[in-house]
This record gives structure tokens, sequence and C-alpha cells, in this order.
């Protein structure tokens, strides 16, 4: 049973990630980051992927802290107090996680960690053009880091092709946001 639940979690975060990539604005692309995260947090536990936990919850985090920042009105210390403790959560996984690959350090693990760092930094980003330069980037690492598993190299290599697609051909919309900035 638990199996199959990894299965379906599995091609649910297909699923999901074909969203993420998909959209052409940030703030539907945070809303499908959330249901991404959701689903991928779960999956990592039952995986034992700690990487791929620590980014989710990552995902999660930043997510969160970017859109009660940029499309609410709440207050500044509501806000660094949201962000203040999901950090500080994320930084107890961080440590478990760190301990365990130098513990036992192996290269798939650490390419793990590579592409955490990508997406987190891609996260990060307020343009969709390097949002997408380095969820590239991403892909590559991330069809290394996960060799073996169907669903992610079924992810990576639709999160390369996506992003490549989008990054050669903008969309009118952001065709029209790169003139306005010039």
């Amino acid at each position: 049973m638990l199996e199959l639940v990894t299965e379906v979690l599995g091609w649910t975060s297909v699923a999901f990630y074909i969203s993420i990539t998909v959209f052409n604005s940030m703030k539907f692309t945070r809303f499908a980051a959330f249901g991404s995260a959701a689903n991928d947090i779960i999956w990592s536990i039952l995986m034992g992927w700690w990487p791929k936990l620590i980014l989710n919850l990552s995902v999660a985090a930043i997510n969160t802290y970017r859109y009660v920042n940029d499309f609410t009105k709440a207050a500044k210390v509501v806000v660094n107090s949201l962000a203040a403790i999901m950090a500080a959560a994320i930084m107890y996984i961080v440590y478990v996680a760190v301990t365990a690959f130098i513990a036992e350090p192996t290269l798939p693990v650490a390419l793990q960690f590579m592409d955490l760092g990508l997406i987190v930094a891609a996260l990060y980003m307020t343009t969709l053009r390097k949002y997408r330069a380095l969820m590239l980037v991403s892909g590559f690492i991330g069809m290394a880091a996960y060799y073996g598993n169907p669903q992610m190299m079924v992810i990576k290599a639709m999160v390369i092709g996506i992003m490549s697609y989008k990054l050669i051909a903008p969309s009118q919309q952001e065709k029209g946001e790169l003139v306005a900035q010039n």
C-alpha cells in the first residue's frame, strides 16, 4: 500500500511541476508551488530524500513569505516573525540532513543538495526570466541527482524542455514587459 501511495504522489508531483512551469504570472506560479510543496513534502518523507524535503519546506516557506509580502498588507512584524519561525524549523532539518550526508556521502545526494540551492535561488527571483534560467540549470543537475526515479526524471526533463522554450519564446505579455524595462 505504501508503495502505491509513493507512486501516486510521484505522478501527482509531475502534474504540479507542469503547472508551475507553464504559468506566466508569479502569483499563479506561487499558488501552484504551494500545492506542489505540500505533495512533495509527503513524497520526500516516504522516499527518504532529505534534500527534496528541505527543498519543499523551503519552497513552502519562501512562497508563503513572498506571497504575504507581495500580495497582502500584513504588518512587517508579522511577515518577519513568520519568516523567522519557518527559517528556524528548516535550519533544524538542514542540520539533520547535512549530518546524515556527512556520515554517508554520495554523489546523488550531493547533486540533490546542489539542485536544492538552485531552486531556492530561483524562488527568490522577482522576474520570470531569471527564475526560468535558474530552473533550467536545476533541470540538468536534478536529472543526474535523481537518476533512476522515473517521476523525477520526467519532472526534470519537462523542466528542461519547458524552461528552454519559455526562455527562447517569451509570451506576448512578457515581451511587453521587456520593452517597458528598456
